[in-house]
């Protein structure tokens, strides 16, 4: 394909794919990743393995997708700006798809990130204000993902594993900073 062919297909997909309104068969109360929508700028904080926290920045793209059924992102960090000095960990280049199940009237969230091999499927549930995915990695550690603190122009997302003794570790945060 030549540059403007690829240019018209990108146009065509994006267009495909993003929805500019949620579908009609979900209620404004179910739709509860509507204000993340937008473009965040995000400091990550991951955990090493010495127990210490490594930071990296990173952008995180939220969209309407699919009619309106699902709710996808973009999550790159370190940013596009300075994707040469990734360290593997660290290394985001990923999308989370959130679909709406019609039956159960909950959200479901797959997370990949091509980078790293990550391939991660959770459940949505609410907690008050808070966003808490919960799900089980392939070695059969229970994994939850909480998107708290959500505010206009600010949201703290915290990841965290499941120990032993059934207590929780925080693995990595991020504050994130609407454009």
């Amino acid at each position: 394909m030549s540059g403007p062919e690829l240019i018209l297909l990108a146009m065509s997909f994006a267009e495909a794919l993003v929805s500019q309104t949620r579908s009609p068969e979900i209620s404004a109360q179910e739709d509860v990743y509507a204000k993340l929508l937008g473009a965040w700028d995000v400091e990550a904080r991951d955990r090493t393995e010495s127990g210490t926290f490594q930071v990296t920045y990173g952008e995180w793209f939220f969209a309407r997708t699919l009619e309106g059924r699902a709710v996808q992102d973009v999550w790159i960090a370190p940013t596009r700006a300075n994707r040469r000095d990734a360290a593997r960990g660290t290394n985001r280049y990923g999308t989370s798809i959130r679909t709406f199940d019609p039956r159960t009237r909950t959200w479901q969230v797959t997370w990949f990130n091509p980078v790293t091999g990550a391939f991660n499927v959770l459940q949505t549930r609410m907690d008050g204000e808070r966003i808490v995915q919960e799900g089980t990695l392939g070695d059969g550690r229970r994994i939850r993902w909480i998107f708290q603190e959500i505010a206009d122009k600010t949201f703290h997302w915290t990841g965290e594993g499941q120990l032993p003794d059934g207590s929780w570790r925080l693995e990595a945060e991020f504050f994130g900073r609407r454009r």
